[in-house]
């Protein structure tokens, strides 16, 4: 059997939009939008200062800056629940939202292989 997450991470390669988002953002920004989308798929709604202590990821001053790139990448949004101006919370965009469709599609293509 062909080692699929090698595979894998070949279709990513192919698909050239996928790797111009992917190269467009740090590390980091990738993980830190992993972290993210994963807790949004718990129902668990990330504000900016929860997000700020993932320490595994980083410092919360590399985290901010982590957060301006996901931000000015079109990936994240933010806004606020109700009349509370003092937490912002995180929204995954549609632009996120694609990028890990196109990266479930990827690994479904490995497994299929």
């Amino acid at each position: 059997m062909a080692n699929v997450y090698l595979k894998f991470l070949q279709n990513i390669a192919a698909h050239e939009p996928i790797q111009l988002k992917q190269n467009a953002l740090s590390p980091t920004a990738i993980l830190l939008l992993n972290a993210i989308a994963v807790k949004k798929f718990e129902q668990q709604f990330l504000n900016v200062t929860q997000t700020l202590g993932l320490r595994e990821l980083g410092s919360p001053a590399n985290l901010h800056r982590k957060l301006d790139e996901l931000l000015e990448a079109g990936m994240i949004s933010l806004s606020y629940n109700g009349n509370n101006r003092r937490t912002k919370y995180i929204n995954l965009t549609q632009a996120a939202t694609d990028y890990f469709q196109a990266m479930s599609k990827a690994m479904l293509e490995a497994v299929e292989c």
